[in-house]
């Protein structure tokens, strides 16, 4: 992100205590499934700093909790990469690789699934480890919407018609952010879990949607020049600009204006929780859920994207993908 802009952030920032040893062993498990064989696959990886993500986002994990967190950010960025190219421009390729990879939601993968698939597969069998149903219901449509959001990009890529509006483009990036997921996977790693009436309320809701505005605004705002220089016309600052005529530096500061609106109404949607513990009926360990999934779920994966996307260099110029890994990260989408 570029660090003439700056959003006021209310929260602090926080990091797991085991984030040197994590980020330390972060290329175990996707060398270990085949998700990164080279070099230069792995220079590249190590350079967006996703072991330092999950730490950030889930500050309250430690050994194979933590592990988890990283596994699932390692995993999201080589999926994303995925779509760069051509095949992020076909909708038929894309929904047949999201295909792919969503049936590890209902059960054991063939031998033939693309080795993505295989790494998802065993990011989502861990993540259920000690979870209720109706947490892993949930988060299984978390995940569904995430991957058919792949396929809406897709499409307005082959038909050359990017998103008109802000709205527009919100109901689709809200979904391929991936946040929803993210958030899922804090009560696993922590170990608790938010009762489903409490999660599908009002303040709940909303306290998640300001969680996933602020993320994809500030990822759109990093991945700005990467965006621009390969012909990309969805991203919320191009869009604002198309929309209202204004120039870049208007659309920008636009979205850190939203960025202070969304806090301070977050802030208020906080001081709400103990009256909907109250409303609706909740016992001790209930309330300390909901506490828990306010300070170690949604209010990490705000700041935590904040603090992330100021320090990886995936949005760097120098982050082009090295020699032979484009190949590379099409062999991951490919059959065995």
């Amino acid at each position: 992100m570029p660090q003439d802009v700056d959003f006021r952030i209310p929260i602090p920032g926080r990091q797991s205590p085991d984030h040197v040893r994590a980020d330390a062993e972060q290329l175990a498990w996707p060398r270990s499934l085949g998700l990164i064989t080279t070099e230069a696959a792995a220079e590249r990886h190590l350079r967006g700093g996703y072991a330092d993500l999950a730490s950030r986002f889930y500050p309250h994990t430690s050994g194979t909790d933590l592990d988890l967190g990283v596994d699932l950010m390692s995993w999201f960025f080589l999926f994303d990469d995925l779509f760069d190219g051509p095949r992020g421009e076909n909708p038929e390729e894309t929904k047949q690789l999201t295909d792919a990879v969503a049936a590890a939601l209902d059960g054991p993968l063939p031998d033939s699934a693309p080795l993505i698939a295989h790494g998802f597969a065993d990011v989502w069998r861990r993540s259920c480890e000690g979870m209720s149903p109706a947490w892993q219901a949930r988060s299984a449509r978390h995940w569904r919407n995430y991957f058919t959001g792949y396929v809406d990009e897709a499409e307005s890529r082959f038909w050359n018609t990017p998103y008109e509006s802000a709205a527009q483009y919100l109901a689709v990036r809200r979904a391929t952010i991936g946040v929803q997921p993210t958030v899922d996977l804090a009560e696993s790693t922590g170990h608790f879990e938010v009762p489903q009436r409490v999660f599908d309320s009002a303040v709940l809701s909303a306290m998640l949607t300001i969680a996933i505005d602020t993320n994809l605004i500030l990822n759109d705002i990093a991945s700005l020049e990467k965006e621009e220089a390969r012909g990309e016309q969805n991203n919320m600052v191009m869009i604002l600009r198309r929309e209202h005529g204004w120039a870049k530096g208007r659309a920008i500061a636009h979205l850190q204006d939203e960025i202070r609106a969304r806090m301070e109404q977050f802030e208020l949607l906080e001081s709400c929780l103990t009256k909907v513990c109250d409303i609706y009926g909740l016992g001790a360990a209930e309330r300390e859920a909901v506490e828990r999934y306010r300070t170690d779920a949604v209010r990490t994966v705000i700041r935590g994207s904040y603090d992330w996307h100021r320090s990886s260099g995936r949005y760097d110029a120098e982050f082009a993908v090295a020699a032979g890994t484009q190949g590379y990260l099409e062999e991951l989408g490919s059959t065995r």
